[in-house]
This record gives C-alpha cells, structure tokens and sequence, in this order.
C-alpha cells in the first residue's frame, strides 16, 4: 500500500505593555502604541484581508511560554500562528483561548481523557485532541491554523496563545519567533492559490521542461481539479531547478538527526506567497507497511514565510509514475500544508474534525485520505471551508 505521509520571524517587540495580568498585550488599542519597529500590522495581499504580526525571541522557561493576546477585528475569518525555534525541539501552540474564556487547544481539553497512549501518537496529547487540533511531529516549528474544522469559529475579541517545547525526553528552557497572520473579509467563496515548482531532476522534468511536458502538466491538471470544484484556482506558476541530489532525500523526523536532507530541501524555497513544491524520486524508506508518497512542511505548514526547514510540500514521483497519482499526491500534501488533517489516521481510529468526511479506511475517495489513488478522489464542503480560511489562498470576491 502506498502511503502519504501527514506534514510533520522577526521584528522585536521590546517592553511591550502588560496587563493587569501581567500577560504580554500585542493588539490593544487602549494600550500605548508600541514601537514602529516592535509591530507590524500592515497589510498583505491585493486587498485589507491578510495583518501580519511578528515577535522576536519569546521566551519558553521550562517549557511553555506566557499567555499572548491578541485582539481580532469584527471581520475576522481566522488567525494562523507559526512559531520558530531550535531545529531539534518540539514546538507547539498548546494553549488558545476565546473572549468567552472558550478553550480551542489545551493541555488538558475538556471531556477527553490523556491516557498513556495519547503520548504514542502526540508529544503534545492535549493540544492534539483538542477542538481545534494542534500538533507539531516534526522540530523546531510549530504551526495552528484557527478554525482548522467547521465545529469551532474564531470570533472578534481578545485571545490569548500560548507555546510549549519539548526536548528529546521533557520540556525544556527554549524561545521562538512567532509569526501571526489574521486573515479577514466575508467568507470568501473564490480564491487563488500560487505555486512554485522546484525540480531535482526526478521524473526527467527540469525547470526548462516542465512547462511543456505532457505528463506534468497532467499531474498540474489533476491537482486544479480537486482544488477548482471548490472554488480555489491554481494561480502563477514558478519554474526553478535545485541540485540533483535532492532526488533522494529522508523524511526528516528524527529529532536525533543532526542534518535531514528533507530540511535542506524545504530550505531552498524561497518564495513568501503560495506553496513550495518540490519534485524527487523518493522519500525515505518503507514505512508502516508502504513507501512514502509526500511531506507537507506542517498541518498547517509556516504559511507564507520562505526559507524555513519546513518551507514547502514534497512530492515523490517514484512512487507512482502515473500523473493522475502524482497529482493526487501534490494536492493532498497541499491539502495538509494549508490545515487539512487525513480524514483518518492509522492510530486509535483519530478523524479529522470534520463532519462530512467520511471515516474508515474504506472510504479511500476522498483527497485526505492517506493513500494515493488514480481514481477520482474530492474534497468536500467542510474542507474546503478550512481551505479558503488559510492565509496563503488568496480571497478573490472583491478584487
């Protein structure tokens, strides 16, 4: 069986405000104004749909960081938070809270029960199986995408995150560069996505062929497909090619790993809209029975930011050399780089969230299903519903 694997900042804000709570306030218009140089909230994007906030150095003592809060305008349609640190930690956003005191993601959600499995499946068992899911399987980045199903919502008002970091065996006294992206507008119903194809030779395509090869442009076709029946178009492309011996690489989750080929690889992206995508002939070996058809950066990935160990999806084109099946592969990599989760995991029966995929694993029609197929495969409505929320689709209505 072939397997798709699930995916695994900045300016400084210095003596920034704090509230009586003593918990650092990013957005608080009755605040003083912090520094031209400690904030950025400008606008991204064709339209005032896309703020960026960034900190530099958040400290993590022992582990977890202090509570953050930042303020969400009426229009807001969803906050994505990514947090970089030290390559070999594990990092996640363990802690979101609503105006209502509403948890999203907690260490220790309400009604489910961490027993000592939850830890064989998450280094983070709470924040996993909270409403809104977080997880960060691979170091040094952790990444949240709010809402990441249609059971919870994201509303104007006053949250609060917070960061966790784990060592090889417990927390640990770390920090991070937290990138904050609201995305805002009406509920978009046509959007873009852009993509930039990097080429290692596999498959015979090259920068200077793949524009003209049929049996690419196929695996494209396949792809704006799934994407184009929920009102999402593929965009621009880019051409680029990186060395050869990158058609070759590991999965890159090894946290003993000093050096991952995978991380180097995703390094090499370089551009700060859209998806990175890049090209080999395999990833790693076998793994839980089949060989690996695709990495995504992270679920979500570092939405917008090039140059990271996790910038971008990677596609194995030995796996399957049938287009139809590599174009599966891009879309669903994709899929998880933008906040898709597989429809259902191979551990303890997990789902994704998300009312109207189907459950089981004979239910193999749908995108975020974790094999690859030919056959016709489809996202549906609640899917595309966390798609068109990610900062990296870009909102169309009013352009």
């Amino acid at each position: 069986m072939a397997l798709l694997a699930m995916s695994t900042a900045v300016a400084c804000v210095e003596e920034a405000p704090e509230n009586e709570d003593g918990v650092l306030v990013l957005i608080d218009e009755d605040a003083d104004p912090l520094p031209d140089a400690a904030i950025d909230m400008g606008d991204v994007g064709p339209a005032p749909r896309l703020q960026h906030v960034q900190i530099d150095d958040l400290q993590l003592p022992a582990g977890r960081s202090e509570l953050i809060e930042v303020e969400l305008p009426e229009d807001v349609l969803s906050l994505s938070i990514i947090a970089q640190g030290e390559p070999r930690v594990t990092y996640v956003i363990e802690h979101l809270e609503g105006p209502d005191g509403r948890l999203l993601v907690s260490e220790a959600p309400q009604g489910v029960s961490l027993d000592g499995a939850a830890s064989q499946y998450a280094r983070f068992p709470g924040p996993f199986l909270s409403p809104n899911r977080s997880v960060s399987p691979n170091g040094g980045l952790a990444g949240l995408l709010a809402p990441n199903n249609p059971g919870v919502r994201i509303t104007p008002g006053t949250w609060r995150f917070g960061v966790g970091a784990m060592g090889t065996i417990a927390r640990l006294n770390s920090a991070v560069d937290v990138d904050i992206w609201i995305k805002r507008g009406p509920p978009p119903t046509r959007s873009r996505l852009d993509l930039h194809f990097y080429f290692t030779g596999a498959h015979g395509w090259t920068a200077a062929t793949a524009p003209t090869d049929p049996d690419f442009m196929q695996a494209v076709e396949r792809m704006a497909g799934f994407y184009r029946e929920i009102g999402i178009e593929l965009g621009s492309f880019t051409y680029d090619d990186v060395p050869s011996r990158f058609r070759e690489v590991d999965e890159g989750l090894d946290p003993l790993e000093q050096e991952s080929s995978l991380e180097t690889l995703f390094s090499l992206g370089a551009y700060d809209t859209g998806v990175n995508m890049f090209f080999v002939d395999s990833i790693g070996d076998f793994s839980l029975g089949g060989t690996i058809g695709g990495i995504a950066g992270g679920t979500p990935g570092p939405s917008l930011i090039p140059g990271t160990a996790r910038s971008g999806v990677v596609v194995a084109t030995g796996l399957d050399p049938d287009p139809e099946s590599i174009g599966h592969i891009m879309g669903h990599e994709t899929g998880h780089f933008l906040g898709l989760f597989h429809t259902q995991e191979f551990v303890r029966e997990l789902t994704d969230q998300i009312d109207d995929t189907a459950s089981g694993f004979a239910n193999a029609d749908n995108l975020m299903f974790p094999t690859v197929t030919p056959e016709e495969a489809s996202l549906s409505d609640g899917q595309a519903w966390v798609l068109h929320r990610s900062p990296v689709v870009v909102s169309e209505d009013l352009e």
